[in-house]
């Protein structure tokens, strides 16, 4: 990976996302802070210095894994763009079938997410090589929603016979003060996060 180029798509990234977050003060619930990154969606050159640094960022990627609802926008368009699977985590009991389930605290709440036991039933690992995979969300709080999802992503890859594996966590930006990144690293000594802007 060239440093130069590197920096200079992450710069250009990084530009894109501060010009297009909106912070709402008091939203959902009084003293949350919410960051909405849904005109980085409206400008096609924003989305797409993001997807370029991704490009360049997560090269080696085999799949990527989308979480309800804007990963899903993130992880489809990068891995169109790749050419690559994606899956999806969703919400409780939106997914028919046998699914693997994880409880989750967020900033401002709890929930449930699933995945589809046999979702990877068609995805083959190359031999010989460890099987990267991307989890891509928008905004990284307390780290409960994405450390639920990388324990799903554990499940299936095994279920599925994927054992030799090695996950990633991309992220738009975080909220700073709620120790998300360091939440993840605590727990996972072998998981990256990756953030375009930490706030």
């Amino acid at each position: 990976m060239q440093e130069s180029k590197y920096q200079e798509l992450q710069k250009q990234a990084e530009k894109s996302v501060r010009d297009s977050i909106t912070l709402f003060l008091d939203w959902p619930n009084k003293g949350v802070g919410f960051q909405d990154i849904s005109n980085l969606f409206l400008s096609y050159e924003n989305f797409s210095n993001v997807l370029d640094y991704y490009e360049y960022r997560f090269n080696d990627a085999d799949l990527v894994v989308g979480l309800e609802a804007r990963g899903f926008i993130l992880g489809t368009a990068f891995a169109q763009r790749m050419k690559l699977p994606m899956m999806m985590i969703r919400k409780k009991g939106k997914l028919p079938g046998p699914c693997f389930r994880e409880s989750y605290k967020k900033e401002y709440g709890s929930d449930e997410f699933e995945v589809q036991e046999k979702a990877l039933s068609k995805v083959v690992a190359k031999p010989g090589k460890k099987f990267h995979v991307i989890i891509m969300d928008d905004i990284l709080a307390t780290g409960g929603t994405m450390a639920a999802s990388i324990e799903l992503t554990k499940k299936v890859l095994l279920n599925n016979d994927i054992k030799d594996f090695k996950i990633s966590t991309s992220l738009i930006s975080s909220i700073k003060a709620l120790n998300g990144k360091e939440k993840i690293y605590e727990k996972y000594n072998d998981v990256s996060v990756d953030i375009i802007i930490e706030m």
